[in-house]
C-alpha cells in the first residue's frame, strides 16, 4: 500500500508514476492511497516526475501480508530548483512503514514563511514597477514598489543562503 501526503505546495498538481520492478504501474497524487496486488517474494518500488525520482527501495513481501510505503515531495518547498539541479535522486520522499501512514498537512517552518512572504513582495513589487512604467504613474509609487522589489529579492537571498546553511549542517 503507497500512500502520498498533502503536504506543501511542490508538486501538488502532478501525479508521480508508481514504478515497481522497474515497469510502471500507476500514478499517485497529492492525499491519494494506492494498493496493489503483488506475488510474495522480494519487489523494488520507485517513484518519478520527469527527471527526478525518490531513491529506488526494495521489499520484501510474505505471503498474505501488507508493505506500508508514504511518499511525499522531498526537502523542502523552496529548494525545488536546487534539488532538480542537484538531487534529481533525491527529489520524492519516499519510505517503508510499519503500518498505514497517517498523511496530514505539514505546516511551513519560519524560514520558509519568510522565504514565502519575501517571493510574494518580490513579485507584488515588480509587477506595480512594471505597471508604473506602463501607465507612467508618479515617482512615489514607481519608487516605492522599487523599494519592495529590492527588499524582497534581499531577504529572499538571505533566507535561501540561511537554508543552504542549515542544509549542510545536517
Amino acid at each position: 500500500m503507497l500512500s502520498r501526503a498533502r503536504a506543501g505546495y511542490r508538486d501538488a498538481l502532478r501525479g508521480y508514476a508508481v514504478l515497481l520492478d522497474h515497469a510502471q504501474v500507476g500514478s499517485i497524487r497529492r492525499g491519494q492511497t494506492l494498493r496493489f496486488d503483488v506475488p510474495s517474494g522480494p519487489h523494488r518500488l520507485q517513484l518519478r516526475i520527469a527527471w527526478c525520482s525518490s531513491p529506488p527501495l526494495t521489499a520484501v513481501v510474505e505471503p498474505g501480508s501488507t508493505v506500508y510505503f508514504c511518499c511525499a515531495p522531498g526537502g523542502h518547498p523552496f529548494d525545488g530548483l536546487d534539488d532538480v539541479l542537484g538531487h534529481p535522486d533525491s527529489y520524492i520522499a519516499l519510505q517503508q512503514t510499519p503500518e498505514p501512514a497517517d498523511m496530514e498537512r505539514i505546516r511551513l517552518d519560519r524560514s520558509g514563511r519568510v522565504l514565502m512572504g519575501a517571493y510574494s513582495g518580490l513579485l507584488g513589487g515588480g509587477i506595480t514597477v512594471v505597471a508604473a512604467q506602463v501607465w507612467h504613474l508618479p515617482g512615489p509609487v514607481g519608487g516605492a514598489s522599487l523599494a519592495v522589489t529590492l527588499l524582497s529579492l534581499i531577504v529572499a537571498q538571505l533566507g535561501r543562503h540561511y537554508r543552504t546553511r542549515q542544509r549542510r549542517r545536517k
